[in-house]
């Protein structure tokens, strides 16, 4: 065999339809919520399917993570993940964005924190991480509302005007070092203490080296996306050029540790881990489900634009951070997910003052307004699951579509 080809069996041949029903399968959106375990326990089975939720702090329906984990149990409440904060079975590392990840992968993504020390900061920032980390050995944990400081600096979305707490970003930056880590979540409020403290000690001080760290990343990253492409930029969590991440798929591919997945009528070559093989061999068998889910903008499944148009035939913008005269649906738009396709979108706004769950509008894909009966009874149904999560006292609807 030559250098550079692939041995005929590693390809696998599906349809589209097949590559979403796999997809969706193994991002836990594909089976009955309701023969999901429930409580602490329950969340953690989640998370280690998943790999890694992403965290957002934006709260027009519920936040991301919360929503991401409430779409795939029978029952959900956000304190169940809070006590995984705080038994030390979770930890926030940055994957291609800043994701709750299962303790046992903390010691992979240590030298990826420490990376990040070699950042320049302004004297202001550097001041307040050494005080807030004496603070935080001297007195436990410890939040930026708890710190009382006036000094300004430019963070991350500041654009050059110094907007704010010197005390937050030194918090951000002593996380992204890893020198501190998130003991709990109250809200979007984040409490910080040393690592050793908040993660089992067989995780806390155990030690890789690059290599072997890179390559545990490397494994999460196939098991969170589940179905990827070398063209993704943050592929295996790495920060390698384009050539390179090419290089690493079909040295993967040629090793028997990837299957290739040609899927039928998409130009785009996918990988799979090479233990899912018989799963895309038997993919037809896989389950259909009548329920609607509502996805939120941050959902595993929508990661990657580029897959929803490969598999799903899907264009989605999340409108949020755009002026309100280029929106074409709605701020806080969702995805609907209905018998393994994404047959429309969602705009949906929760208000706490009144606890009225507001539907603002609801578009069907043009393939799908045949079924619209069908449709809006799956929604609804989910409106009504969605409204008593919320603890809402009403469901309005403001528009119809």
């Amino acid at each position: 065999m030559t250098p550079g080809t692939r041995p005929s069996h590693s390809t696998i041949r599906i349809t589209r339809e097949q590559a979403a029903a796999y997809l969706l399968f193994r991002v836990g959106l594909a089976e009955s919520r309701s023969s999901m375990p429930t409580g602490p326990a329950g969340v953690e089975g989640v998370l280690k399917r998943l790999g890694a939720v992403q965290l957002d702090p934006v709260n027009v329906v519920g936040r991301n993570h919360h929503l991401v984990l409430f779409n795939r149990m029978g029952e959900y409440r956000p304190d169940w993940l809070e006590a995984l904060y705080q038994r030390g079975r979770v930890f926030e590392a940055w994957c291609h964005a800043r994701c709750i990840l299962p303790a046992c992968l903390y010691p992979a993504f240590r030298p990826a924190f420490r990376r990040h020390g070699e950042a320049e900061l302004e004297p202001a920032v550097r001041q307040w991480m050494e005080r807030i980390l004496a603070l935080v050995e001297a007195s436990g944990p410890v939040s930026s509302r708890q710190v009382e400081a006036p000094e300004r600096v430019v963070g991350y979305w500041d654009r050059d005007v110094p907007r704010t707490r010197a005390v937050s970003q030194a918090l951000q930056h002593l996380w992204e070092e890893g020198r501190l880590a998130v003991r709990w979540r109250r809200g979007n409020e984040r409490w910080y203490d040393l690592p050793e403290r908040v993660l089992p000690d067989g995780v806390a001080h155990q030690e890789l080296d690059e290599a072997e760290a890179a390559e545990q990343r490397l494994r999460h990253y196939a098991q969170v996306m589940v179905l990827f492409d070398a063209g993704d930029p943050c592929f295996g969590w790495q920060r390698w050029p384009a050539a390179r991440r090419r290089q690493e798929a079909e040295r993967r591919v040629a090793a028997g540790q990837w299957v290739e997945v040609a899927v039928e009528g998409v130009r785009r070559v996918y990988y799979a881990v090479a233990e899912d093989r018989p799963v895309l061999e038997r993919v037809a068998d896989l389950p259909v489900l009548d329920e609607a889910r509502f996805l939120p903008p941050l959902d595993n499944l929508l990661w990657r634009r580029s897959r929803l148009q490969d598999l799903f035939a899907f264009e989605y913008t999340w409108e949020i951070y755009l002026p309100a005269n280029k929106r074409r649906y709605g701020p806080y738009t969702m995805p609907v997910l209905y018998r393994n396709r994404l047959v429309g979108r969602i705009d949906l706004e929760f208000r706490q003052a009144g606890r009225t769950l507001v539907l603002q509008r609801l578009d069907l894909e043009p393939a799908w307004e045949d079924r619209c009966r069908e449709i809006r009874r799956a929604v609804e149904a989910e409106l009504e699951r969605l409204g008593r999560y919320l603890a809402a006292e009403s469901i309005e609807v403001a528009v119809r579509r």
